[in-house]
């Protein structure tokens, strides 16, 4: 990389690092700019906040998905609120029991609800809007734009919403930053804004690293390292990075790093998978296919012992030290750095993400049945057991059969991918990890959790466009809760018979993603659960199948 002068080449823009064409990479390299783009953007932003709080906003609500949520999320779990400035929820599922649950402590009069998607079209960003639009319409009235900021490239059709709904105001980001890139611009930098973090700070952090990461000596370089340590060792094998925080709250920045390493390297029959989910386990439970990343505070020792007996065991250790949470700025810059020079050592377009529209291809077919002849086309379960409806095309006649028959699928480096459509509450999401946990005992390979339809925009690229090494095993909840999602104006299907709510949404992305990973040829079982208290008749299920392996 040093021969080559990779690095000079990624600050001059050279797109043939990745492909002999521009496309799709010279209008994606605007993240390098970012930090000092956005230090001029501050006063903006501190004028924007302070006038939020002089107004009385108490609760800002990003509406978002996928790279338009995970830094303000990260943000918001890991410095908190300021005093005196505004608490920050953000919205990334449709499970229309978690809406419910997330508007209930939304003080709708005095919160303020940011839209926030690049390309202006997202469907579940704008189904949150339509919904709480027409909420604040009822309360205000003719004032109710004036509880929403976007945050979209210039000429999307979100900034034309905006106008016309009388937006309070309208961020416009650089159109040459990718959603995943977008944590140091305004996607990340308005909530971040509110919450009353020191954006100054964060950028400098960001500028210093940029500055570290500039050099051609790439030995002294911290992206080039961490580069290579991904990149090559994935191409020998070791193709599962597996992440460990402390302090925890640092797990936040896990979920925005999963989504920039999945949906950069999983093409072209490549990719990391990473791993942000797992609990420590015994060195010698984890496969060849590993490597390990520790992001850890200065002083930390908790992973002490657990990374020397990785160690010992043959495997790859990296740790990145952070002195404080403002060394985050620095963080998110190395990584999409390293991220991108990754692609290069993968030979693949780490800025394009084109197994992403199959989902949403099934998805758009299946609301279309839906608003003409009121219902969801799907398949017949191949059996009902207390009260677990199973789905998939597995010999068996009862769940232990279906499971253990599922499980055999997965080879040797390979992965399961746990997939939930339902709520994510922090229950259910104990009972996820206990399941995954059973199934790694159970197949001695990684397993991932992702909640739907979030998990779409993330890591969704990679399930469908890696090697295929992954087996998905998929849960879907019936809901406690409904909502239609509001026709404004003639906007959407507005003559439909059938109207559209948030649970035929969700349950459209499930059967729509199912679909598509089968057409990519990739194994899926689909488990229907009435609710999420059901997780318990698989977690036995599991029990079982672990004790008959013992």
């Amino acid at each position: 990389m040093q021969q080559e002068q990779v690095v000079s080449r990624l600050f001059a823009k050279d797109y043939t690092l990745w492909k002999p064409s521009p496309e799709e990479i010279t209008n994606r390299l605007g993240w390098l700019d970012s930090p000092e783009q956005m230090k001029k953007e501050i006063q903006i932003l501190k004028a924007f906040a302070e006038e939020l709080q002089k107004e009385g906003f108490r609760v800002a609500c990003l509406l978002g998905m996928g790279g338009s949520s995970l830094a303000p999320e990260m943000f918001s779990k890991v410095f908190g609120k300021t005093e005196g400035f505004l608490d920050l929820l953000v919205l990334d599922s449709t499970d229309p029991d978690w809406i419910a649950y997330l508007e209930n402590k939304l003080p709708c009069e005095n919160s303020m609800f940011i839209v926030s998607t690049k390309s202006g079209t997202t469907a579940e960003t704008l189904a949150f809007f339509r919904y709480f639009f027409h909420k604040l319409s009822q309360l205000k009235g003719k004032e109710a734009g004036r509880h929403f900021v976007a945050i979209t490239d210039p000429g999307s059709p979100l900034e034309e919403i905006a106008s016309r709904r009388l937006f309070r105001k309208t961020f416009l980001n650089n159109p040459d930053i990718g959603g995943r890139y977008s944590a140091l611009s305004f996607f990340g930098l308005v909530p971040a804004s509110l919450l009353g973090i020191d954006l100054g700070k964060l950028l400098d952090k960001a500028i210093l690293m940029r500055e570290f990461c500039s050099s051609d000596n790439s030995e002294c370089n911290p992206a080039v390292v961490l580069a290579t340590y991904l990149g090559e060792l994935a191409l020998l094998g070791r193709d599962k990075a597996t992440f460990f925080f402390d302090p925890p709250s640092l797990s936040s920045f896990g979920d925005w790093i999963e989504q920039l390493i999945a949906e950069s390297t999983g093409k072209e029959g490549k990719g990391i998978l990473p791993v942000v989910t797992e609990k420590p386990l015994k060195p010698e439970d984890y496969g060849s296919d590993r490597t390990f990343i520790f992001i850890e505070d200065m002083e930390s020792s908790l992973f002490r012992d657990f990374k020397e007996d990785l160690r010992r065991n043959g495997h790859p250790v990296l740790s990145l030290k952070i002195e404080d949470f403002y060394d985050v700025g620095g963080l998110f810059f190395v990584w999409e750095m390293a991220v991108a020079l990754a692609g290069h050592i993968l030979q693949i377009n780490p800025f394009d993400q084109p197994n992403v529209e199959s989902t949403k291809a099934f998805t758009r077919a299946l609301i279309s049945d839906y608003v003409k002849e009121g219902k969801l086309s799907q398949e017949k379960p191949l059996f009902e057991e207390d009260g677990v409806s199973v789905f998939g095309n597995w010999p068996g006649s009862n769940c232990k059969e279906v499971m253990r028959n599922f499980v055999k699928e997965v080879n040797t480096g390979g992965y399961i991918a746990v997939q939930a459509f339902m709520a994510p509450f922090e229950n259910t999401k104990r009972e996820l990890e206990e399941i995954a946990l059973l199934l790694q005992k159970i197949s001695k390979v990684a397993v991932t959790i992702g909640f739907g339809p979030r998990f779409l925009h993330s890591t969704g690229q990679l399930h469908k466009g890696d090697a295929g090494k992954g087996i998905f095993l998929q849960f879907l909840t019936e809901n406690q809760n409904d909502m239609v999602i509001p026709e404004l104006d003639t906007e959407n299907c507005s003559s439909a018979v059938n109207r559209l709510t948030f649970s035929v949404l969700k349950k459209a992305q499930a059967l729509g993603d199912r679909e598509a990973l089968r057409e990519a040829g990739r194994k899926v079982l689909g488990i229907q659960l009435e609710r999420a208290e059901d997780l318990l008749t698989v977690k036995e299920v599991l029990h079982a199948l672990l004790a008959e392996g013992r």
